[in-house]
């Protein structure tokens, strides 16, 4: 994502622009103190999105099953469903995922 710097004095003056902005157009800034970073300003979807990120980051047992998930895909051990719904072997090649 791509952010504009602003400085928190700039930023106080004028919260109420920046929000709309943030919230109409998606744009995020950060936030400086004595031109350092200090905070971020980003849409709450962005922020969400963070959070669930973060989250499944440090449950173990869903990075578990990820890696084992792409592990099988790694490997071709892969299932789609056909025309009538029934499950069947992916003939998915690297080859053709790579292409």
């Amino acid at each position: 994502m791509k952010h504009k710097i602003i400085s928190i004095s700039k930023a106080k003056a004028e919260l109420l622009s920046l929000a709309k902005r943030v919230y109409s157009n998606g744009e995020a800034f950060l936030i400086t103190k004595d031109g350092e970073p200090y905070s971020v300003l980003i849409p709450v979807e962005e922020y969400d999105a963070m959070l669930e990120t973060s989250e499944l980051l440090a449950d173990k047992n869903a990075m578990r099953n990820l890696k084992k998930a792409l592990a099988d895909a790694d490997n071709g051990r892969t299932w789609k469903r056909d025309s009538k719904g029934k499950w069947i072997k992916s003939s998915i090649s690297k080859n053709k995922e790579a292409a």
